[in-house]
């Protein structure tokens, strides 16, 4: 559809370059969209499979020779070019053919090599006392996320029983009421200490910051008391990074 409205816009007149410009400032174009070689280079390592292997497993042999020659514009494309053979044909023949030789509880997609690619920071670690290390900036990673999390920051847990998982949470300088009641990452603002834990607020302005049984919602114990905040920050999701999404 964007192709389309690009071409139709070209011959109105409009430059290339400039009909662009104005569709990603609107949002009427997505940031990188385009064929992610960096996907389809993962699996294959994953998989200890080459290119080659996927074209002689999935195409005819009189087609092989042919769809090497249009994957390979593809994987390193040309502006401009003309394609007969488009990204989204090979990315739902990929996803295919890995869906035939991996064993994986996720379906691998065609949306996996195709479509936005966002991607956030992991800024720290929860540690088992419920308080959070940052990380130096120069130690900072990021991770590949739904677009919808694109304005997020993450924070990997180090306990064992959820180690691996990534909390996900908007960074603010304020204090979120409505956050109150609510699994949060905030900030002491005596000790700067950075905890995650269950809002609970007080009538005199202050909070307690409550361990909470993930199976019961029962109370545990408090990791801190009586506190004034710096900031605090809702964590709107979570989940356990895949091969999909590292």
């Amino acid at each position: 559809m964007n192709n389309k409205l690009l071409e139709y816009s070209e011959k109105l007149g409009y430059k290339n370059s400039f009909i662009e410009r104005y569709m990603k400032k609107n949002d009427l174009l997505p940031k990188d969209f385009r064929f992610r070689k960096t996907s389809l280079d993962l699996l294959l390592k994953e998989t200890n499979k080459k290119i080659s292997d996927f074209i002689r497993d999935t195409y005819l042999p009189k087609e092989q020779k042919n769809k090497f020659a249009q994957i390979s514009k593809i994987l390193n494309p040309k502006k401009n070019a003309p394609k007969y053979f488009t990204e989204n044909d090979l990315a739902n023949d990929l996803a295919h053919w890995f869906n035939t030789i991996l064993n994986l509880d996720e379906v691998v997609s065609a949306n996996y090599f195709i479509g936005d690619n966002v991607q956030i920071e992991c800024i720290g670690e929860l540690f088992g006392n419920g308080q959070i290390g940052i990380h130096k900036i120069k130690d900072r990673h990021k991770i590949d996320i739904h677009p919808k999390y694109a304005s997020f920051q993450a924070i990997e847990c180090l306990i064992d029983s959820k180690i691996g998982l990534m909390m996900l949470f908007k960074p603010s300088k304020n204090i979120d009421r409505n956050a109150n009641n609510r699994t949060v990452i905030c900030q002491d603002k005596k000790t700067k200490i950075i905890w995650f834990g269950f809002l609970e607020p007080q009538s005199n302005g202050r909070y307690n910051i409550l361990d909470k049984s993930q199976s019961t919602g029962k109370t545990i114990g408090k990791l801190a008391e009586n506190i004034q905040l710096s900031w605090c920050a809702e964590v709107k999701a979570a989940y356990y990074p895949t091969i999909f999404n590292t």
